[in-house]
C-alpha cells in the first residue's frame, strides 16, 4: 500500500428486499423457516487500485451503486464479499446533511465533525476562522442546521472537509448544489489539493467536470465496473450508454416494441458490448462521410490560426425523419468539450427528410483554437416531442492540428480588443 491509496479487492454488497414490512418480522421470528426477502445485489464483484495523489472519478447513473461504493470506502457501511484497504486520512462529503446533527448549530456542528474525525477541539479551535471564512455563510453559522437552505449545507459541510487536513478526500455530488462563485471556490480549492499530491474521488453527472479535474476513471452500471481507465475513454463509453438508454425510451414513449435489457447468469448487461467503440446510436442514421477543407477545397488536417475553415458532414438517414439534426463538436484531446455548434442551436432548423436521403451539412469555421490538437465528435439527432434521440453519434471522427501564432493563452482566442487610459484624480474626485 505504499504507493496506493485505495485499494478494493473483489467488493460486492447486498440488501434484503422484502416484498411487505410484515415479511421482515416473519423472517426474524422464524429464522429457520420460508425465506421472504429477495439479495438486491449494489454491488457485484468490483475491483480498484487507485494510487497516491491520484483525481479518480466514478460516473454512472442514478441507482449504479456510486454512493454504495463511496460509503463503504468511508467505512460508513461494511461490504458483505470482499475487502477495502484504505491508506490515509478520509474525509468525505456525501449525501446532503451527512454528519450533521440537525439540532445542533452550524458552530457546534464544525466541533462535531472534528471530534468525529478524531481532531481535538483545540485544533478545531485553530482552524474555525478558515472554516467560516470559505463557507462564507454570516450569521447562519450560530443558528441550527435545519433552517439551513441546501446550499448553505454544502458549503458548509465542504468547508469542514476541506479544513481537517485529510489525505483523501471523497466528493459525491456535492458540488452540484451552490451557486456558480461558489462552485468555482471549490474547484480552485480542489485544485490546490492535487497539487499538494493528495488523493480525490470524485462523482459526478457532469462529464465535462470529470474529463476536466480528473487523470483516471471508472463507469459504473448496475453496480459493476463497465470500464475503468482514462476519462475519455470512460466518458464516450458512459455516453454510449446513455444515448442507447435514450434511444430504448424513445422507442417505449413511441409504442415500439422494447425488450428488458438482457443479463447473463453473471449479472452482466448485454448491451454494453465494447466500452472503447466510438460510434453509437439507434442506427436510423449513418455518417457517411467527414472533412476539413481549406479555403481551396483541399482535406487537411493542419488549421492555421485564423484562417476560415469548412467541416463538411454527409450522412444517410434510413428512415424518415421530421425533426433532424446535425451537429459537431470540437474537443481536446483529453476530451474537454470546448465548442458545439448544429442548426437547431443557430436558429436555423433543419427541415423533415425522408427516407434513404443523402444529407451534407458544412460548418464555415474560423480558427479561433490556439495552437495544439483537437477533436471532432458528429452529431447526429432526430428531436422528438420529449427528448433528443441519436440516431448515430461518431466520436473522435477525426484529429486536427492548430498551428501559427496566437495572441493569448489558453485554449480559445476571444479576440479581445484592449483600451488603456490613463486616469487623472480630477476625474476621479
Amino acid at each position: 500500500m505504499s504507493g496506493t491509496a485505495i485499494r478494493i479487492s473483489n467488493v460486492s454488497k447486498s440488501y434484503r428486499m422484502y416484498p411487505a414490512p410484515a415479511d421482515r418480522m416473519k423472517e426474524l421470528l422464524h429464522p429457520f423457516g420460508k425465506k421472504y426477502h429477495k439479495d438486491f445485489w449494489a454491488l457485484r464483484d468490483v475491483s480498484l487500485e487507485v494510487p497516491k495523489g491520484t483525481t479518480f472519478g466514478i460516473v454512472g447513473q442514478n441507482g449504479s451503486g456510486k454512493s454504495t461504493l463511496l460509503q463503504i470506502i468511508a467505512g460508513i457501511l461494511s461490504p458483505t464479499i470482499g475487502t477495502v484497504e484504505v491508506s490515509g486520512r478520509i474525509s468525505a462529503l456525501l449525501e446532503l446533511g451527512a454528519g450533521f446533527n440537525k439540532e445542533f448549530t452550524g458552530r457546534e456542528n464544525v466541533f462535531l465533525q472534528g471530534a468525529m474525525r478524531g481532531i481535538s477541539r483545540e485544533e478545531m479551535e485553530e482552524r474555525f476562522d478558515s472554516i467560516t471564512a470559505f463557507a462564507d455563510i454570516g450569521h447562519f453559522i450560530d443558528q441550527p442546521v435545519k433552517k439551513y437552505s441546501s446550499g448553505m449545507y454544502v458549503r458548509l459541510a465542504f468547508a469542514c472537509a476541506i479544513n481537517i487536513d485529510p489525505e483523501i478526500l471523497i466528493v459525491d455530488e456535492a458540488l452540484a448544489v451552490g451557486d456558480a462563485m461558489f462552485q468555482r471556490r471549490c474547484y480552485r480549492r480542489l485544485e490546490d489539493f492535487q497539487k499538494s499530491g493528495k488523493t480525490i474521488l470524485f462523482v459526478s453527472h457532469n462529464v465535462g467536470t470529470v474529463t476536466s479535474i480528473c487523470t483516471q476513471a471508472m463507469f459504473l452500471d448496475r453496480g459493476r465496473v463497465v470500464c475503468m481507465g482514462s476519462p475519455k475513454e470512460v466518458v464516450n463509453a458512459y455516453s454510449k450508454a446513455l444515448a442507447e438508454r435514450e434511444a430504448e425510451y424513445a422507442r417505449k414513449m413511441g409504442g415500439g416494441k422494447v425488450e428488458a435489457p438482457k443479463w447473463d447468469e453473471d449479472g452482466e448487461d448485454e448491451r454494453v458490448k465494447d466500452p472503447n467503440e466510438n460510434r453509437f446510436g439507434t442506427g436510423e442514421a449513418e455518417i457517411l462521410d467527414f472533412s476539413i477543407l481549406d479555403g481551396k477545397g483541399n482535406a487537411t488536417t493542419t488549421l492555421e490560426v485564423g484562417e476560415k475553415y469548412n467541416f463538411k458532414v454527409t450522412v444517410l438517414f434510413k428512415k424518415d425523419v421530421a425533426e433532424p439534426d446535425i451537429g459537431i463538436n470540437i474537443v481536446t484531446m483529453a476530451g474537454l468539450q470546448i465548442y458545439g455548434v448544429c442548426p437547431y442551436i443557430v436558429k436555423k432548423p433543419m427541415t423533415g427528410i425522408k427516407a434513404d436521403s443523402r444529407i451534407e451539412v458544412e460548418f464555415i469555421i474560423q480558427t479561433n483554437l490556439t495552437p495544439g490538437n483537437y477533436a471532432v465528435n458528429v452529431n447526429v439527432a432526430e428531436f422528438l416531442p420529449s427528448q433528443r434521440v441519436f440516431l448515430e453519434r461518431y466520436l473522435d471522427i477525426a484529429t486536427f492540428k492548430v498551428v501559427g501564432n496566437s495572441n493569448c493563452y489558453g485554449l480559445v482566442d476571444m479576440c479581445a480588443e484592449i483600451r488603456v487610459n490613463e486616469v487623472n484624480e480630477e476625474a476621479i474626485s
